[in-house]
């Protein structure tokens, strides 16, 4: 009585699930679900489990019953198809349970890639600049100058006190200062030195050249200061020699030794051309006269003048001269090193406020605008004065 109940309640879940498999395969019809693979494999397991219980209690009731084995055929297609189609049933209803809610997403509008903003490219490189030209070679100007010396002291050699010596310069310059580029020194005829011999040793060399305006036109006058010493074993000699101070000497040590000392002039002869300085070229050569003179003056009224007024390298300073009535009122030796002015290359004034106590020569003064120059001065036999007036033209 049992297996009866049984059986009867599994075929009235089979009606029902028969119903449910009708709607389900209409429905099936209609949508398909491929992503329920997995959901359709674990229900075929539940229907072979369900097969194979049916099939049990058929056995058992017919076995109750007393009749023949049956055939396992039918019953197994029976439950099969049910239990295919509550599987589908299922599958189905909780596919419509899941979908009634379930809204697509709208379609997504293509994505479009933004375009790419251009790399920014850095400026070009400038181009290098050209290499700068050389200046052009400035052509030297070139001298020769000559002092007359004579021999003071000698020792090692045959000369005696008072003999002739020539002190020979080459000068070069590109305008705003002179070198020696070659020196001799020669007595009795013969070099004592040459800047061009052999230098076995060291040579410790300096040397200055300052350049005035000659007496004549056209006519340049030099001083010279010029040095080359230091240990030697060659034929080179060494040398000192100072033309502002009027003295030089000559000496070797190696065998045979011997020193020569000698007395020279302040400038060198005149030497025609042209100036090797841009700034002798602004000299400043006028005629004058005497206009007045009081005191123990060395010249007077209406004796004749010529002045000469050289810029020298030092900014500032000039070396000035003014000789009247064959005399050197201003400039003698080594002095007339003054302050001055050159404006618009031309020197317009000159100045040296001290009398010879306290400067080694009298006072001067130029005024090129007025054309007056005086010159006052203070000695044992008193002071004097001298007016003097520039010609009009030099």
């Amino acid at each position: 009585m049992q297996y009866r109940d049984e059986r009867d309640a599994l075929r009235g879940r089979v009606e029902g699930l028969e119903e449910q498999l009708a709607a389900a395969k209409k429905e099936l019809d209609e949508r398909r679900d491929d992503d329920r693979a997995a959901r359709v494999e674990q229900i075929e397991r539940q229907m072979a489990e369900a097969r194979r219980v049916l099939d049990q209690l058929g056995r058992e009731l017919d076995a109750v019953r007393g009749r023949p084995k049956r055939s396992l055929a039918v019953p197994l297609l029976v439950a099969a198809g049910v239990l295919a189609g509550a599987a589908i049933a299922a599958m189905l209803l909780g596919r419509s349970a899941s979908q009634a809610t379930y809204v697509p997403p709208p379609p997504m509008a293509p994505t479009v890639a933004p375009t790419p903003s251009p790399t920014p490219q850095p400026p070009p490189e400038p181009e290098p600049p050209s290499p700068a030209s050389p200046p052009p070679e400035v052509p030297m100007r070139t001298a020769s100058a000559t002092w007359k010396a004579t021999v003071t002291r000698a020792t090692g050699l045959p000369l005696a006190p008072g003999a002739a010596c020539t002190v020979e310069a080459k000068l070069a310059s590109p305008g705003h200062h002179v070198d020696v580029s070659e020196l001799q020194v020669l007595c009795g005829g013969k070099p004592i030195y040459h800047s061009t011999d052999p230098l076995n040793g060291m040579s410790m060399f300096r040397s200055s050249v300052e350049e005035d305006s000659g007496s004549s036109p056209g006519t340049y006058l030099y001083a010279i200061s010029y040095e080359d010493k230091g240990d030697r074993a060659g034929s080179r000699a060494e040398i000192s020699l100072d033309s502002i101070r009027k003295v030089g000497a000559v000496w070797s040590d190696s065998a045979p030794a011997y020193r020569v000392e000698l007395k020279l002039p302040y400038q060198s002869a005149p030497v025609r051309g042209e100036p090797l300085l841009d700034a002798t070229s602004r000299s400043l050569r006028r005629s004058a006269r005497v206009t007045g003179a009081t005191g123990p003056s060395p010249v007077k009224a209406g004796a004749r003048c010529m002045l000469r007024a050289s810029p020298l390298a030092r900014a500032g300073k000039c070396l000035t001269r003014l000789e009247c009535g064959g005399r050197m009122i201003y400039g003698e030796g080594t002095t007339g090193v003054s302050e001055c002015t050159v404006e618009s290359d031309q020197v317009v004034r000159v100045h040296d406020g001290n009398t010879t106590p306290n400067g080694g020569d009298p006072a001067f003064a130029l005024d090129l605008a007025t054309g007056k120059v005086s010159v006052r001065d203070e000695t044992k036999s008193g002071a004097w004065t001298i007016s003097v007036q520039l010609d009009p033209t030099g």
